[in-house]
């Protein structure tokens, strides 16, 4: 079995609701991990962006997918699930099985597979035709003993085709998902938590709840507390790292071409508790791992590159846990 799908089964048989982080490459993986998060997910959209400068439109392969699945899984232990949309490429079942088998070889948990229509189009594809989607990505998941974890997303409308969803929701756990995620749970209009406990009594299976909103913004948003009561809710999926991300290098590139010299990112964020001289140093330096690791294969410390950045910008100020 898969290390990563194992820790990741682990995690969730426990009663506990976890926060997944959806983000697009190292720095946003090592920016969750310490702030304790415990699961993560390459978000399709996010890495979209980031790779290609091009909105999600479903271009990029699953060497892309490979790619940033090995450079994240190669520097935490976090469990990682991808976002694989259609299944890496217009909904072709073979390419499902394929690109399944390949992001667990890159040491991927797991993926989320939706329902979605082929090629871009819109809706939702005939049940039995997701079901043969979900089958492909089970096996491809399981190829050469890996077991991988499987979230199948149903894009159907929980209020206006609620017996559709129930019997779609039962089809793609008998097909092999491990999760099912309602992804239109932040367009419903009533009372979400009642309309859940009417999803549970219908049918019960492990739940992956999408992109929880605070209530200020919506004061009928569902609360982590009730997901808990639920029962069955056990990962919900939230989107910052990118628009935090965008937001800061937008506001601190404004003030630098303002100011012409770096003295805003130097001193602006010192509110946040955070205080470092360069990201570099949160990358195994300050912890000393890289500078302990490379340490052991030179005779003098100053032959050691991770040692002489160590002894430049790793500074006693330094703060990298303002809770502490």
């Amino acid at each position: 079995m898969n290390d990563s799908a194992q820790r990741l089964r682990t995690l969730i048989s426990d009663d506990k609701v976890r926060i997944v982080p959806e983000l697009y490459d190292c720095a946003s993986a090592k920016a969750a991990e310490m702030n304790g998060f415990e699961v993560i997910m390459v978000s399709s959209g996010d890495l979209a962006c980031a790779l290609t400068g091009i909105p999600d439109l479903q271009l990029l392969s699953i060497d892309d997918f490979c790619y940033v699945t090995d450079k994240i899984t190669s520097m935490t232990k976090m469990p990682l699930i991808i976002d694989a949309d259609d299944g890496f490429g217009f909904g072709r079942g073979l390419n499902t099985y394929y690109g399944c088998r390949r992001i667990m070889k890159a040491g991927a948990a797991g993926v989320l597979v939706t329902d979605t229509s082929e090629l871009g189009r819109a809706g939702q594809l005939p049940i039995e035709d997701a079901v043969l989607r979900f089958k492909a990505a089970r096996e491809g998941l399981d190829a050469d003993g890996m077991n991988g974890f499987l979230i199948a997303r149903c894009d159907s409308d929980p209020e206006k085709d609620f017996d559709e969803l129930i019997a779609r929701m039962k089809a793609y756990m008998e097909a092999g998902a491990d999760m099912i995620c309602i992804l239109w749970m932040h367009k419903v209009k009533g009372d979400k938590f009642e309309l859940l406990k009417k999803i549970n009594d219908a049918y019960k299976c492990p739940m992956w709840y999408p992109d929880i909103c605070g209530r200020a913004h919506d004061p009928k948003e569902i609360t982590m507390q009730q997901l808990k009561e639920l029962g069955n809710y056990k990962l919900v999926g939230i989107h910052y790292s990118m628009h935090a991300a965008m937001l800061s290098m937008l506001d601190v590139g404004r003030h630098v071409m303002q100011s012409q010299t770096n003295d805003y990112v130097d001193e602006h964020f010192d509110d946040t508790g955070y205080k470092v001289f360069t990201t570099m140093s949160m990358f195994g330096l300050n912890d000393r791992y890289w500078v302990d690791r490379e340490n052991r294969y030179v005779k003098n410390p100053q032959d050691s590159v991770a040692q002489r950045n160590y002894d430049y910008f790793v500074r006693d100020d330094d703060c990298y846990d303002p809770d502490k």
